[in-house]
C-alpha cells in the first residue's frame, strides 16, 4: 500500500468510526469530536480520578522515588505487575513473569575504609563525614579545593568559573540542591560533595553489568563540621555558611589540594522491565505488535532526600496503565497486539529500552510502532510561558521523523481529545526510550512529552502539583491511537536520504 492509498484507507476508517457514534465524553477537552462507539467503553474508563488515585502510590512514600536498583523500584515494579495482573494481561517477561530481568552491578562505597585528605595534615574519615552518590571509575580523586555558594537568588556560575578537574564543595538550599548540582557538574570537577547539616549517608550506585558508569567525577555529600575544618585550616570562619551574606564571594579558591580515597564494593544484581502482552483479535495479523511505554524509574533517594518524579516519570506510568486497563476492559481489542511496558534505567541512560532493543522478547521485524509517554502531568512553564498558558498544550516529539501515517493517525485520534499540539520539542528526542526502538529497531515512534517545569528532577515533583486530566487526555490519546495504528498495519521508515557527492 503506497503512503496516499494507506492515508486516505486510515482517514475512511476514522470517519465511519465516528459516523457509529454521536456520543461525547464529558472529560474530554472542549471542542474534540465524538468517540467511536465500539471504543467508548474504554476511552470512558480512563478517568483523572484513576490516574490520581495510581500516581499517589507511585509518587508516595512507599517507593520513595523509584531510584533503578533501590528498593523502591523493585517495590514499584511489583506494583505494576500486579496492576496488570488484576487487569487480565498475559506477562510477557521471562519464565511467566512479568519481568525481562535486565543485568547491571551494583556498587556501594565501604565508608569505613575510604577517607579525605586535604593538603599534608588534615585527614577526614568518610564514616559519619562523607556521603557517596555517584562514583568515577577509579577510586582516587585528587584535585584542588574550591568552595562554591549557590542559593535560589545566586547568579548562575561564571563560564570562567574554573571548576574544572577541582574538588568542588558546594553549599546550597533545599529549592536549588538539584539545579546547583547540575550547573556545577557542567564545569566538569574531578568532584562536587554538597555541604548538608545531617550525617550524609551512603547511597547504592548501579551500572549496566560489563559497561562503565556514566558519572564522569565523583559527586555526595559533605557533613557542615567536616567542611567547617577544610575552612578553618585555611583561616576561614563560619560566616562562609551564610548564604544571604552578598559581600563573600560565590567562588571561593582555595590553595590547597584534596585527595578522595574511595573503598567500593560490587555484587551483581538484576532489575527489570515490567512487559505484559494483550493479543490481537484478528488471528492473522495478532503476531504483530505496537508497543506502548514509559520509564517506571526516576532519581530515588539519595541521602534523606526523595525524588519522588510525580511528573516524571509517574505520570508516563500511570497513563500506560490507564491504557492498559482501558484496552483490556473494552469488548473490541485492537487487530494487532499491543505490547506494554514499564522501563527500568531510563535515568541512568535509556538502558531498559535499549536492553529490550538489543534483547527483544518479541521480533523486532514484527513491531508495527512505538508509543512513548514521559511527563504528561504538568502545564509547560517556561520564560514567557506560564502553567496557565499550557492547561491543553502538549509536545509531540518524533512523530515527524518516520512514517508520516503514523502521525497522522495521532491527528486524527486527538479530534477526540483535542488537545493543542506543540512540535518546538524536537531537541529533547534522544533523551526519552522512543530514541532506542527509532535507532535500534528502525520503527516509527511517538513521544508525548508535557514540556519543562521548575520542578523537574527536584524533590519538589509531588502528586499535589499534577495536572490529573492531562495525565487521564494523554492515555486517552494514545489509546485511540493503537487502535488506529492496529488497524493500518505497519510504519515503515522512509529510506535514509543518501549524502551528496562533494
Amino acid at each position: 500500500m503506497n503512503d496516499c492509498v494507506a492515508r486516505l484507507s486510515v482517514a475512511c476508517l476514522a470517519l465511519a468510526l465516528f459516523i457509529a457514534s454521536p456520543i461525547v465524553s464529558d472529560a474530554q477537552y472542549s471542542g474534540s469530536e465524538a468517540v467511536p462507539a465500539e471504543l467508548t467503553d474504554g476511552f470512558e474508563s480512563i478517568t483523572p480520578d484513576q490516574a490520581k488515585e495510581w500516581l499517589n502510590v507511585l509518587a508516595g512514600p512507599t517507593f520513595a522515588g523509584r531510584g533503578t536498583g533501590q528498593p523502591g523500584f523493585m517495590k514499584a515494579a511489583h506494583w505494576v505487575a500486579g496492576k496488570v495482573a488484576e487487569f487480565g494481561l498475559e506477562p510477557m517477561g521471562e519464565g511467566g513473569t512479568y519481568f525481562q530481568m535486565m543485568p547491571f552491578a551494583r556498587a556501594t562505597a565501604e565508608n569505613e575504609q575510604s577517607k579525605m585528605t586535604v593538603g599534608d595534615s588534615l585527614t577526614i574519615d568518610a564514616e559519619g563525614n562523607l556521603g557517596f552518590e555517584r562514583f568515577v571509575g577509579q577510586p582516587l580523586v585528587e584535585g584542588k579545593i574550591v568552595f562554591v555558594r549557590m542559593g535560589a537568588n545566586s547568579p548562575p556560575l561564571d563560564v570562567d568559573a574554573k571548576l574544572e578537574e577541582k574538588v568542588v564543595i558546594y553549599l546550597t538550599d533545599d529549592a536549588n540542591m538539584f539545579a546547583a548540582s547540575m550547573a556545577i557538574a557542567k564545569h566538569r570537577p574531578a568532584a562536587s560533595l554538597r555541604i548538608v547539616e545531617t550525617v550524609p549517608t551512603i547511597s547504592t550506585q548501579s551500572v549496566l553489568a560489563g559497561g562503565k558508569t556514566r558519572s564522569t567525577s565523583l559527586s555526595g555529600t559533605i557533613s557542615k563540621a567536616a567542611a567547617l575544618q577544610i575552612i578553618k585550616s585555611v583561616k576561614g570562619t563560619e560566616k562562609w555558611f551564610d548564604l544571604a551574606d552578598n559581600k563573600q564571594k560565590q567562588v571561593v579558591p582555595i590553595d590547597k589540594t584534596a585527595k578522595i580515597e574511595i573503598r567500593i564494593h560490587e555484587e551483581e544484581a538484576a532489575y527489570p522491565n515490567v512487559c505484559a502482552w494483550i493479543e490481537g483479535s484478528d488471528p492473522e495479523l495478532r503476531h504483530e505488535y505496537i508497543v506502548i511505554g514509559a520509564h517506571l524509574d526516576h532519581l530515588g533517594k539519595r541521602g534523606d532526600t526523595v525524588f519522588y518524579g510525580a511528573d516524571d516519570n509517574g505520570s508516563g506510568s500511570t497513563a500506560v496503565l490507564s491504557i492498559a486497563r482501558a484496552i483490556a476492559m473494552n469488548p473490541i481489542k485492537p487487530k494487532r497486539s499491543v505490547l506494554f511496558m514499564w522501563f527500568t534505567g531510563e535515568e541512568l541512560g535509556l538502558l531498559g529500552s535499549a536492553y529490550y532493543c538489543d534483547h527483544p522478547l518479541l521480533p523486532l521485524e514484527k513491531m508495527v510502532c512505538m508509543f512513548n509517554i514521559d511527563m504528561v502531568g504538568r502545564n509547560e512553564e517556561k520564560e514567557g510561558e506560564t502553567a496557565g498558558d499550557n492547561i491543553k498544550t502538549i509536545h509531540l516529539i518524533g512523530s515527524k521523523q518516520g512514517n508520516p501515517d503514523l502521525h497522522d493517525i495521532i491527528m486524527q485520534a486527538n479530534k477526540c481529545v483535542n488537545f493543542e499540539f506543540e512540535f518546538d520539542e524536537e531537541s529533547v528526542f534522544g533523551r526519552s526510550d522512543q530514541a532506542n526502538f527509532y535507532r535500534k529497531a528502525e520503527t516509527s515512534v511517538a513521544f508525548l512529552f508535557g514540556g519543562f517545569h521548575p520542578d523537574y528532577h527536584q524533590p519538589t515533583d509531588q502528586p499535589a502539583k499534577i495536572n490529573f486530566e492531562k495525565i487521564a487526555s494523554a492515555a486517552r490519546l494514545y489509546y485511540l491511537s493503537i487502535f488506529f495504528a492496529a488497524e493500518h498495519g505497519p510504519f515503515p521508515l522512509p529510506p535514509k536520504k543518501e549524502a551528496k557527492a562533494q
